[in-house]
């Protein structure tokens, strides 16, 4: 099943912030502009993302799918993490790379939902992307106590966003290549009907809390994953290629781990 209606931008940050302050819908916005939102970000950047990177912020919650490497996952865990400004963001054919050695790196494969501030002080929906949630995975695991600080951590996002709500379900695939040679893969669901929390759900715990967010931010939330490298006892190694992939919208993300 792929989409044929949705629309997929590789949005500006002027696009987003216009948007948020019109109070229109994606089709009565993008009308009104006449063509002028194909002008797309430039080839590299994250979009939506401010040319001020501190005025985005990513945050991720976990435990939020109900198979996760094909295993149920007890509802009840729901965790979350700060995972840091629009300065560790990355996009597809970014390098990724760790600003703190690692005691074990992991990569997951989780929908990010977008918002925008808008100038009332309320985030406004914009879409979602394909991302992997990128994490020192073995510090999270031998040292619960730093949890948080294990997700301090680069995350990339696909080079579109999806103007559309997340959906139901979406078959995806994530492969880690060593030196021309897969050496991980794995396919999973994502998606609302795959989730034991919802996208509104975990946009309430977060986003409804005014004062919280000056007007301009943009709010990069991952929704949760459904694949785990660090789950399958795969770590990273410098020179890695990792790739994602997601049926539903055709959104890709490819990295190569720098150490």
């Amino acid at each position: 099943m792929k989409m044929t209606t949705i629309r997929k931008v590789a949005g500006t940050y002027e696009l987003a912030v216009g948007y948020a302050d019109s109070g229109l819908s994606w089709p009565e916005y993008l009308e009104g502009l006449a063509g002028q939102e194909e002008r797309p970000s430039p080839p590299g950047t994250v979009p939506f993302l401010p040319e001020e990177r501190s005025r985005a912020a990513v945050y991720s919650f976990g435990y939020t799918h109900a198979v996760v490497n094909g295993a149920a996952v007890e509802k009840g865990r729901l965790d979350f993490y700060y995972k840091g400004t629009g300065e560790l963001l990355r996009t597809d054919g970014d390098p990724l790379s760790s600003p703190v050695p690692l005691t074990g790196g992991g990569i997951e494969v989780e929908y990010c939902a977008v918002y925008c501030v808008n100038k009332e002080g309320d985030p406004v929906y914009l879409g979602f992307t394909l991302a992997n949630d990128f994490s020192d995975a073995g510090l999270r695991h031998a040292r619960r106590n730093l949890a948080n600080l294990s997700k301090l951590q680069p995350t990339s996002v696909a080079a579109e966003v999806v103007l559309a709500e997340v959906p139901p379900s979406s078959e995806v695939t994530a492969s880690i290549s060593r030196e021309g040679t897969a050496v991980w893969e794995r396919r999973g669901a994502l998606g609302r009907r795959e989730m034991l929390y919802s996208p509104r759900v975990l946009e309430r715990l977060l986003l409804r809390r005014r004062g919280l967010f000056e007007a301009g931010t943009v709010v990069y939330l991952l929704l949760g994953s459904c694949i785990s490298s660090h789950k399958d006892g795969t770590e990273l190694r410098e020179g890695d290629v990792i790739t994602m992939r997601d049926t539903y919208t055709g959104l890709s993300l490819g990295n190569v781990f720098l150490g």
